[in-house]
Order: structure tokens, then sequence, then C-alpha cells
């Protein structure tokens, strides 16, 4: 889909420098991560195709992400299983996929040249909520759009689009991504992070991080978010961070545990280990206060611990959110676009 002015949809600028993947070549779209009664529908945008890409696997969502796709949040929720499969195509010419619960119109592609990738979800048989489909007559990719939004519908039939009626049906809409601020107020609990990391197959380093004073990961996400309230830096930020730096705890990079360092400050590479903090709640409240030198221009709370917070006293408040990041933190330009997409997952996490 190509956004159109005055819609709902979240607008992406194109950037020439993104390396973006247009098609996808899994054969057969993993349908689901979990084993509940439904899956939250991941939904991406490429800002230079134009298109939208809807996937249950948040595994490619994120590999996508990481290419410089923009997550969007939820789509809509859809069950696990039904009688109404919706099946995934791709078409190698344009580079775009389509989605559609119709055999023949599936068969009808694959004999003009796109490629059946198998079933991607499947439709409610409650028929509750509709997930509606527009076309756009101008697109040379990326041509459909589906949501469950009447108003996005409206407005991109007012903008050109063509309503193409219901696609199928969900058990129940989306949530939209998350904006990406740094600062405010967390919508996380730390309880909901510790469940979150163990749900994610995660090794807590008991030994390394007990002597840090945080034995267990409840300890660890207990201090990250009293940290991280006091200086007004919202938990989920700092916590999806961290994951990202550290590999879920598991390191193997230049920093190690021993550092108590979760988010690479002062690492540059080549095997330079960046600052090492006293123990945990330290490592965190040095993250906690570099975030702030870049998103917010209000003083510290508590006493620098940072290192490197003088480094970015001359353009603090210039990354206010986690997508300014990219270029500054590190040197990926889609490095918050990566914190985004696992702030989405923990947002929609089911514990």
């Amino acid at each position: 889909m190509k956004h159109a002015p005055g819609t709902s949809v979240a607008l992406a600028a194109a950037s020439a420098c993104l390396a973006l993947a247009i098609g996808m070549a899994a054969a057969s779209p993993a349908l689901a991560q979990n084993s509940g009664a439904s899956i939250d529908m991941q939904r991406l945008y490429n800002p230079n195709s134009g298109e939208h890409f809807y996937t249950a696997d948040t595994s490619e969502a994120s590999g996508l992400v990481s290419l410089g796709w923009r997550h969007e949040g939820s789509g809509w929720v859809a069950p696990q299983k039904s009688s109404t499969p919706v099946y995934r195509l791709y078409n190698p010419n344009a580079g775009d996929h389509h989605y559609t619960t119709s055999v023949e119109e599936r068969d009808v592609l694959v004999e003009k040249g796109w490629n059946d990738e198998g079933v991607g979800w499947y439709s409610s048989d409650n028929k509750s909520v509709a997930v509606l489909r527009q076309y756009n007559p101008n697109a040379k990719a990326g041509a459909h759009n589906f949501t469950t939004s009447s108003a996005e519908n409206d407005n991109l039939v007012n903008a050109g689009w063509n309503a193409e009626g219901v696609a199928w049906y969900a058990v129940a809409e989306g949530k939209p991504a998350v904006d990406g601020a740094i600062m405010g107020v967390s919508d996380v609990s730390p309880q909901r992070m510790a469940s979150w990391f163990k749900s994610k197959g995660g090794s807590y380093p008991t030994s390394i991080e007990a002597k840090g004073g945080a034995a267990t990961i409840e300890d660890f996400t207990r201090i990250l978010c009293e940290e991280a309230a006091a200086e007004g830096v919202r938990a989920e930020v700092v916590f999806c961070q961290s994951m990202i730096e550290t590999g879920w705890l598991r390191y193997g990079g230049d920093v190690i545990p021993e550092q108590y360092n979760y988010a690479g400050i002062g690492t540059t590479g080549d095997g330079v280990r960046g600052a090492y903090f006293a123990n945990v709640r330290e490592g965190l409240r040095a993250q906690v206060q570099h975030l702030k030198a870049y998103a917010s221009t209000e003083p510290l709370v508590n006493a620098q611990v940072d290192p490197r917070f003088g480094l970015v006293q001359e353009s603090r408040g210039v990354a206010p959110t986690v997508y300014d990041l990219g270029g500054r933190w590190a040197v990926s330009k889609t490095y918050g676009g990566q914190i985004a997409s696992l702030m989405n997952e923990l947002a929609n996490y089911k514990a």
C-alpha cells in the first residue's frame, strides 16, 4: 500500500539509503510462535515500495525491521486455526505480496507467475470482526491494503482507492504500533518484562548478576524500572534496548557480563569492551542517563554515572524517539526500528 495524504495510517518517508527486502523467499510461512487460541498479526510497511506486509511470524517481522521496514503494530488478531485459510502469494516481478481466502483467485495468480507461499494465517469462523480490503489502481506494487478500521477504509476510498469489501474475518482488532518515545511513563510492569524474557527462552546469568545485586530476572526488571522511573525514561525502552545489546543477556560480543554494561556504552568494536560498572543498578542507571541525554534537555535526578553523558551535552534532546537513535547510539540506521519492534512485541505479549 502507498500511503495517501489524510489517511489514518502512519506516514513513512522513503529513504534511498535503506536496504529493503521486497520479497521473502519462504515457501511456507510460519503460522505462529505461540500455542494460544489466537495470534497477533504483525503489520509492516516498506517506505520504498509502498507495500504493507502481514505475518504471524514475529521473527520474520523483526528481520524485516532490521532491513528498514516500519513496524506498525498488530493489524488484527487471527485464530490459531479455522476452516478458512488465508493464502499468501508473492509476485517476483513486482516484489509484493497478496493475500486471499479464495482458492480460485490463488490459482489464477499462480498461473500468472505468482509464487504460492502456502497458508499465512486463518480467517475467524465466528465472523465477528471484518478485515476490509482496498485496492489502489495507480500502484505498481503493494496495490492492496487490509484493515479492520472502517475509518482507514473510508479515507483510502476518498483518496482514490477501490473498496473491495470483506477480505476475511478476525477474532479481534489489533493494536497500533508504539510511538517509540523514550521519555514518559512506562506501560509495562517489571513482572511482565520478566515473564516475556522467560517466554523468549532467555537464560538468566544468575551467578554473575547475583553478585551485582540482581539474583533473578525479576530483580533485574525491578531495578530497571526503578532507575527508569527516577529519570522519566520509559522502562520498556531500556529493557528492549538492553536485550538487543546483550543478546538477551547471553552476550557474545565485545562486552562481557562482568561489566554490567547493558547498552554497549563506550564499545566501539574490534574488541573494545567499553565502560565497566560496579553493579547491576549502576549499569542500568548509566544506560537510563545516556538515553535521557539523547531524548531530553532536563537535568539528571540521580548523580551522573554515565561516563559519556557529557559527549551528548551539545546535542541533548536530539533523539526524542528510539527511531532517532539510529546513526547516533549505533552506526546502523535501523537500530531504533529494532528497538521499536521489540517494544511492539512486548506490548502485545500475553502473559
